[in-house]
């Protein structure tokens, strides 16, 4: 009864389920070599933020890119070079006074890039091509005089960096390892996540007050944003997606184009039927009763154990449990993975959790609910956790509500653009109807709200118009069984 690995995708949107995907929805056999790097280029640089990332991660293809979204400069070159290398395209890696930066051969010739500057430049030849680490090196007018002499590509220094780290031989100039990169993880394909009869799944484009506490710096008291902010504007890669999703930051008024994005599972299983069984563990000594879930043998307790599975970094938990009769009911959780809670900049791993039960401490709300919230017992998990309860002969319970938080990178969703937008929605296995919601704005300043809702039993394609000129403001995808 459940639908395994549903995955949406959307023509002309980069998919990031995985590298191969990714590619192939971006680029095309027409392209140059050229418009080929630089569509990757752009692509990957606008899911980065400056930023700390958990050493763990730092070179884990689908956690930074999904999930984290945060790097320095290694940290993002090495994933292009990755990309490239898919493409059949060489690159190096290059250091200048302590700053990395890398360059691409193609077209006879090597060409500078740089995603975490947002650098390159074209040189004075006729045609023009990107200048090479030796042209900068040789000539410092080629990244000083870009600006001024239209030579600067796409989203050229936006953040205010000097193009000093791009120009002349001065300094501290080296090819990293001989030019090697970093191991990148490539655990694919993304997205791995089964629904089960009473469960939704609700990625957001809009940031929220659960993130991932060790996967940034503690001292924003928020998730990643991109500290540049306005600097954004200058993108003009970028800037037609970040428009429509300026976050305004509620305690200083300053608008981000770059933040975190928020979602949930939230599962509600019935008793009413034998549904609520595609989501156990185990079960011991329950039976179902006019619609709840009651003890088979009342002189011995009843035990339940339900998982929950995300392919992003869980960041908090809420449990709700209704009450037929009886109160006697506890609860436990215990995660499926390794994980901390120490902040990314203190340099320092906490002890992990261990891989055993920790009772919640419930409490009854005003209509009698027996309700739980955990957020440091799974904040930074990656691989799931397990929710047990037990109760006795005189309790039955009517019903649960588990909601789990995570974190993501709002920028990998797929999103829609302006015109008709042709959807696929597949899965591994439909083994009951999975209803796919897409809400949005569009129109004038975004001020027309759009919501459409289909419900498919396999493989599907759909068409959704979106009202233009400018990219629609998302708000949220649901998948639902």
């Amino acid at each position: 009864m459940r639908v395994v690995d549903p995955h949406i995708r959307v023509d002309g949107v980069a998919d990031w389920r995985s590298a191969d995907a990714l590619l192939a929805s971006i680029t095309d056999i027409g392209m140059t070599d050229e418009q080929r790097v630089l569509a990757v280029f752009h692509t990957v640089r606008r899911l980065f933020v400056h930023g700390p990332v958990p050493n763990a991660w730092a070179y884990d293809f689908h956690k930074v890119m999904h999930v984290l979204g945060t790097g320095a400069c290694l940290s993002m070159t090495t994933p292009l070079h990755m990309l490239y290398q898919q493409l059949g395209y060489r690159s190096q890696s290059w250091v200048h006074d302590g700053h990395h930066m890398m360059q691409v051969d193609y077209g006879g010739a090597w060409h500078c890039l740089d995603p975490h500057m947002a650098f390159s430049c074209y040189d004075r030849s006729v045609p023009p091509q990107l200048a090479s680490i030796e042209q900068l090196r040789a000539d410092p007018s080629l990244a000083r005089d870009a600006v001024a002499e239209n030579r600067a590509g796409r989203g050229y220094l936006l953040c205010g960096d000097a193009p000093d780290w791009f120009a002349g031989d001065t300094g501290d100039w080296y090819l990293e390892a001989g030019g090697d990169w970093p191991k990148m993880v490539l655990d694919e394909p993304f997205g791995g996540i089964v629904l089960r009869p009473g469960e939704s799944y609700v990625r957001t484009w809009q940031p929220g007050p659960n993130f991932y506490r060790g996967g940034w710096l503690e001292r924003d008291g928020c998730g990643p944003i991109h500290h540049c902010a306005e600097a954004d504007r200058h993108d003009q890669a970028n800037w037609p997606l970040y428009e429509p999703h300026g976050w305004v930051r509620p305690d200083n008024g300053r608008t981000y184009y770059r933040a975190w994005g928020v979602g949930r599972l939230e599962y509600t299983p019935r008793f009413g039927d034998s549904s609520y069984r595609a989501g156990l563990v185990t079960e011991v000594n329950t039976t179902v009763v006019a619609g709840t879930l009651a003890t088979a043998d009342p002189a011995q307790p009843a035990t339940i154990t339900f998982a929950v599975g995300c392919p992003y970094v869980l960041t908090a938990g809420e449990l709700t449990l209704q009450l037929a009769h009886g109160d006697n009911i506890r609860a436990w959780i215990r995660v499926c993975d390794e994980h901390t809670t120490a902040p990314a900049e203190a340099g320092r791993k906490l002890p992990p959790l261990a891989h055993e039960w920790t009772q919640l401490q419930l409490r009854r709300d005003a209509a009698g609910a027996a309700k739980a919230d955990f957020d440091a017992e799974i904040n930074g998990c990656f691989e799931g956790y397990e929710v047990r309860l037990q109760f006795d002969g005189h309790t039955a319970l009517a019903g649960l509500h588990l909601v789990s938080h995570f974190q993501l990178n709002r920028y990998s969703l797929p999103h829609l653009l302006p015109g008709r937008n042709t959807v696929h929605i597949t899965a591994h296995r439909f083994a009951s109807p999975l209803t796919v919601r897409y809400e949005w704005s569009d129109g004038p300043d975004w001020q027309q709200p759009r919501l459409v809702e289909r419900t498919v039993r396999q493989d599907s394609t759909i068409a959704l118009d979106v009202a233009g000129p400018a990219y629609p403001r998302m708000r949220a995808l649901t998948l639902a069984v």
